[in-house]
């Protein structure tokens, strides 16, 4: 006997939107260093956290958006939704990160 899962998840487009993800965090990350201005090497602990966040937000919009309520009829609220949850996850992973390396108190 075996036991069929009732969810039918995509891998491709799953780990899609997690390098999706985890390229926007890296972007955004890309854009706060241009205006300090300076990079050192404390630099890649907010790189590495903050591209695992990113991939983690992108999964989590896979789930919501093209998973679970894939034919919701409230599609916007859910995709602005996950937007918000996305810079939620980034900032965290961004906190976190700079609280590792000593420049956030």
């Amino acid at each position: 006997m075996t036991i069929k899962h009732p969810l039918r998840i995509n891998y491709l487009l799953a780990s899609k939107q997690a390098v999706t993800g985890a390229g926007i965090a890296l972007l955004l990350l890309a854009v706060i260093l241009l205006i300090v201005g300076e990079i050192k090497s404390w630099v890649y602990i907010p790189i590495i956290t903050t591209s695992i966040g990113g991939a983690c937000s992108g999964l989590f919009y896979y789930l919501a958006h093209d998973l679970f309520f894939k034919d919701h009829k409230y599609r916007n609220i859910i995709n602005l939704f996950c937007r918000f949850c996305f810079l939620v996850i980034f900032w965290l992973s961004l906190v976190f990160a700079l609280a590792r390396v000593g420049l956030w108190d």
